[in-house]
């Protein structure tokens, strides 16, 4: 039987998803490495590092107006998705009072 052949975004999906997890690896040893440094800070001076290279770069590529937007839609979602989590962990959490009475 014939391998199907992909297409050219199945392609570089699996690209993008090596590169991240790769990433994802680096991060979690930059985290390691700045721990065991006992330097005062954590390894998201790694991503803030990363995070103003990478809008650098995509500000000379793209018109920086383009990536602004992208970036505010990236922390709209995240900003959307952390409520969303705090409203179902707060409806989830539940208060044992003295009297064996619950409150949601």
């Amino acid at each position: 039987m014939a391998k199907k052949k992909k297409n050219k975004m199945d392609r570089t999906w699996d690209i993008v998803d090596d590169y991240m997890k790769k990433f994802e690896k680096m991060m979690n040893k930059a985290s390691k490495d700045i721990k065991k440094a006992d330097v005062g800070c954590s390894s998201h001076v790694l991503g803030s590092v990363m995070i103003r290279f990478i809008s650098t770069n995509m500000a000379n590529y793209y018109d920086i107006n383009k990536v602004r937007e992208l970036f505010q839609d990236i922390l709209d979602e995240e900003s959307t998705h952390a409520v969303i989590k705090a409203k179902q962990d707060r409806e989830n959490c539940t208060l044992d009072t003295p009297k064996g009475r619950r409150y949601n």
